[in-house]
This record gives C-alpha cells, structure tokens and sequence, in this order.
C-alpha cells in the first residue's frame, strides 16, 4: 500500500503518457495552479516550452473554468484562444489540481480514458495527499475525488 514517493512520480509520468497516446496528443501534463508537476510528450517531439508556459501563465483562468461552469457563471474569456488550432482535454482533480491532454479530439479521449484516468487519479492522491482534499479542505478521507472534466475542442 505505501509506496515511494519516486515511484509514484514514475508512476504518474507512465499514466500521463498513456492518455496522452491514447488521444493521439502531443502533450500531457499535471498542472497545480502553481505550475507543471510532470508533464508526457512524445519520444520525438521537441521541448514543449511555448504549451507549457502557455498553460502557466493562464492557471488562474484555467482553474476558474470548472468553478465557472458549475455555477452557470460567464466565462469571461476564451483562455484557449491563441491556441485555435489545438484541443484539449481537462480534467480537474478536486479543484486542487488539472490533467490536460492536447490531442486532436478530446471529445473522443474523454469517452475512451475512463480506466486510465481512474488509476492515474489514484496515483495522484497517494502521491501529493493535499490532492485528496477539495478546495475547501473536504473530503480528506471518507470520500471519491470530485473530477470535472472540460472538453475544448477546434474545428
């Protein structure tokens, strides 16, 4: 039951990969609002510093998106905008922290990533416990993760 904390990262980095080719992406990431905590890009692919600094400096935004639309609130601007000829797909942990996926259709990834999602959540919580709780400080120990997923997707 307790494993390493090394091996749990390796753990996350592995699963990160496998959603991110399963959706045919280019990149994954786990995303506090702080910044980037592991990120997955394919074997040839370059660096992905101009995404990842992308999704950095617009944590603020991309954290209010779940909060925004669980309230029927306006979502003041399209933080996806620049990026127009991408998609993505987010999963929200707890509201603590984010999976993103750009892929060519993250409607299809969301339908399909259901298994590895559930395990990757699971790695997620046993690795940084303040992940388990909500925003609030909920749900420490007698609850599931609340996942709220948001599908971005170009024409």
């Amino acid at each position: 039951m307790f494993e390493s904390h090394e091996k749990l990262g390796m753990e996350i980095r592995r699963l990160l990969g496998a959603l991110r080719a399963l959706g045919g992406g280019h990149y994954a990431c786990l995303l506090e609002p702080k910044g980037v905590v592991f990120e997955d890009v394919p074997p040839e692919a370059d660096a992905p510093w101009d995404l990842r600094r992308f999704l950095e400096e617009r944590s603020e935004a991309l954290f209010a998106l779940p909060r925004a639309l669980a309230s029927d609130g306006e979502i003041r601007e399209d933080v996806f905008a620049s990026r127009e000829d991408e998609g993505f797909f987010l999963v929200f942990v707890n509201g603590r922290v984010a999976v993103i996926v750009a892929c060519p259709d993250p409607g299809a990834l969301e339908s399909e990533a259901g298994r590895v999602l559930k395990v990757l959540v699971d790695r997620m919580i046993r690795y940084n416990t303040a992940w388990r709780a909500d925003e609030k400080g909920r749900g420490l120990f007698f609850s599931q993760p609340r996942l709220d997923t948001v599908v971005v997707g170009r024409d």
